[in-house]
């Protein structure tokens, strides 16, 4: 297994791993994902997907908002949720496009301002 300092020296760059914002216990089928550069969201959603279908991972549901670089996958539970919570924290923690994730069953929400009431 490669380390980072090979990576670098073969690359000219360092490798940093996506950030799990809650535990790995916290799995439940569902993942979101937020991207460094938005741009690359195509890429992600289909790298993602192949990887849940390679692994015979039944995709449920997705959300994607593209422009904010933010994905949804919701996947069936399986036989061990253990070792599918592990399989998915591997793959997407090693995205290098992949800022940060968490395990979650809520989609992606937008953001609601509150409006002020005119007295």
């Amino acid at each position: 297994m490669p380390n980072k300092n090979m990576y670098h020296d073969f690359f000219g760059v360092s490798i940093k791993e996506a950030d799990l914002v809650n535990k790995i216990s916290d799995y439940k089928g569902g993942f979101l994902y937020k991207l460094i550069d938005p741009a690359t969201a195509g890429n992600v959603k289909a790298d993602i997907q192949a990887f849940l279908n390679k692994k015979g991972m039944h995709v449920i549901k997705t959300k994607f908002d593209d422009a904010a670089g933010k994905g949804f996958f919701y996947v069936r539970l399986g036989e061990d949720p253990a070792k599918e919570s592990q399989r998915v924290q591997g793959f997407v923690s090693q995205l290098p496009e992949v800022e940060k994730f968490a395990f979650t069953l809520k989609p992606i929400q937008k953001q609601v301002t509150p409006k002020n009431p005119q007295i």
